[in-house]
């Protein structure tokens, strides 16, 4: 509905009769611990996580994240700590994510496939209490202890660990509804990633509101993707605080059909590549990026009975604070899909510059979502959550830059972004952040970096370059360079070489004049020598877009997308190849491809 609050129209939605308050008064209705250890009690016996040969249940889940639970409070971990978690996506991850909410303290996931010197800066920033991995692993140091969980004698304290759950008193603090409880960094506008600390208040009140809106969770869900994406806290917790099962793999790796899957748009492309049994048989939510009316009608053609929420929301608004459903049966007019209504937590305001109400201005988030802030960053904080003059005494409201337009009875349509902020593949990237970097290299000068969207409607990111007068930039060392700091999808797919870059009559860069790149032009050539690599040049640029792909060459760089990925992988598993989309996605040319499969 839409509510008039004193000067400001701001769009609300209110729960479903019966439905428990998204935003509980007591201790334990917002203490994610709390959650799970109430639905392990309710169906102890029910399949929590399955990782293809690992089968638990609630009650061993519950009892290994317990152990871990004690052996961290052994250590003097508590709320207000944070633990870095590096390990592989799997039943064990899960389970320490558990456990450390569970001792009371903050996990920060680590994306181990990010580039060191990535991890580095975020362990550095964030100073972790502690680090779990395992022996060998490439987490990186710096946490005050390191908890090898492959240990024998750490392994001998888990086990000898209390099974059931800690009590406030067992822990070094009590527990509280506005501790942290995780981090997760996001690209930062002056060239360093910044960590947004989500409290269990805000993460509660989401999950509420999740297993209300996606029953599906409670039967079965797939954890995907990276877990140092917000996106799936949704796949991870509706489950688990409903009783449902997550099931750990590939978009692509066989199995039973999920009820629940979660995806950004450009995953919900390659489900149109994959055997039917990807996507899933009751819900589809979509979310981080923006999604267009065809890409759901692709999909919608092969899965009519499938409803389709489009989940909108920033990481600081608590992964999803507004969401669009699309049923089977309605009519959905071309272009962009709307983001919806807000969820019963969220007040969602429409501004224009001067902070008065519009139909058509930037998009504020207020109400009991809100994230706390940033880590140890105040003045951004200040930044961008504001003092919200149409809310209560104290409370604020998140600026998220984005414009968007109401629409009569409130529903929102996102319009774009009013500052330098993109979505590559569901992760949020600041522009400022990759031309940062690149002019940390001794070569650059002057660098701008944009987007470019062909004509299919994908993404990519385009690197302009002015070199340095004494020395050229070659664009393989500075792709090469950016690999080695950024992850891969803040990676610019094509490097372009310029004299100068162009201005306008007031002296800012004219990205209308900066050149288009030509992927389908090579930038080297060496050719294959086997039938295998012979196979996946010819694959590589035939789903790239390029008049040929050598040995060496970048299948993104030539214009792949990762729905070209998928098809290439699908193609080469037909002709015998072990090759998966995460194997294109790991090693991106033929040579390392085929370097990889050898060795496995």
């Amino acid at each position: 509905m839409t509510a008039t609050t004193g000067d400001t129209v701001t769009t609300t939605r209110t729960p479903p009769a019966g439905t428990p308050a998204p935003q509980g008064t007591g201790t334990h209705a917002t203490l994610l611990p709390a959650l799970f250890a109430e639905q392990a009690r309710r169906t102890p016996d029910a399949t929590a996580l399955v990782d293809g040969g690992v089968s638990l249940t609630y009650r061993q889940l519950a009892e290994r994240s317990a152990k871990l639970a004690h052996h961290l409070i052994s250590l003097g971990l508590g709320p207000e700590d944070i633990v870095a978690v590096g390990m592989r996506r799997g039943a064990e991850l899960v389970t320490a994510f558990l456990a450390v909410l569970t001792a009371g303290a903050a996990y920060l996931p680590l994306d181990l496939q990010n580039p060191a010197q990535r991890l580095a800066l975020m362990t550095e920033d964030a100073r972790p209490a502690a680090l779990l991995t395992h022996t060998g692993s490439a987490a990186p140091a710096g946490a005050a202890v390191t908890v090898l969980l492959d240990d024998e004698a750490t392994r001998a304290a888990i086990a000898a660990a209390p099974a059931t759950a800690p009590e406030d008193t067992d822990r070094v603090r009590p527990l509280h509804p506005d501790h942290a409880a995780y981090v997760i960094y996001t690209s930062g506008s002056t060239g360093r990633p910044k960590g947004v600390v989500v409290t269990h208040r805000p993460l509660a009140a989401y999950l509420a509101y999740a297993r209300g809106t996606y029953p599906s969770a409670a039967r079965s869900t797939l954890l995907h993707s990276s877990v140092a994406f917000d996106m799936t806290v949704t796949t991870l917790y509706a489950p688990l605080t409903s009783g449902g099962t997550i099931r750990i793999g590939a978009l692509e790796t066989p199995g039973p059909s999920p009820a629940l899957l979660k995806v950004t748009p450009s995953h919900m492309a390659l489900l149109g590549t994959l055997p039917p049994q990807a996507a899933p048989t009751e819900q589809l939510v979509v979310g981080g990026e923006l999604l267009l009316a065809e890409t759901v009608e692709a999909f919608r053609a092969r899965h009519p009975g499938v409803t389709v929420l489009n989940e909108y929301g920033p990481t600081e608004a608590t992964v999803g604070c507004c969401v669009h459903a699309v049923r089977p049966g309605d009519l959905l007019p071309p272009g962009a899909v709307a983001i919806g209504q807000p969820t019963w937590a969220s007040e969602l305001r429409v501004l224009d510059e001067r902070l008065r109400p519009t139909d058509d201005g930037e998009l504020y988030i207020a109400g009991g979502q809100l994230a706390r802030g940033y880590l140890r960053r105040p003045a951004l904080t200040a930044e961008r959550f504001v003092a919200d003059p149409y809310g209560p005494p104290g409370s604020r409201m998140y600026r998220t830059g984005d414009r968007v337009r109401r629409s009569a009875d409130g529903t929102l349509f996102f319009l774009g972004r009013l500052d330098g902020q993109v979505k590559i593949r569901g992760y949020r990237v600041e522009l400022g952040e990759i031309e940062s970097a690149l002019l940390r290299h001794p070569a650059v000068s002057r660098a701008a970096v944009t987007v470019h969207r062909t004509p299919t409607g994908d993404t990519h990111l385009v690197a302009h370059v002015v070199p340095d007068a004494e020395q050229g930039a070659d664009a393989g060392d500075l792709k090469t360079y950016l690999a080695d700091t950024l992850p891969d999808y803040m990676v610019p797919s094509a490097f372009l070489t310029l004299g100068t870059l162009p201005l306008n009559a007031n002296g800012k860069l004219d990205t209308d004049r900066l050149p288009a790149p030509d992927f389908a032009a090579v930038t080297r050539y060496t050719a294959p020598g086997t039938p295998e690599q012979t196979l996946l040049c010819e694959l590589f640029a035939r789903f790239s877009g390029a008049t040929k792909a050598g040995l060496d060459d970048d299948f993104f760089a030539l214009g792949g997308t990762s729905l070209g990925a998928a098809q290439v992988a699908n193609k080469a598993r037909r002709q015998g190849l072990g090759v998966s989309l995460q194997d294109i996605t790991d090693h991106r040319t033929v040579r390392r491809l085929c370097e990889a499969l050898a060795t496995e």
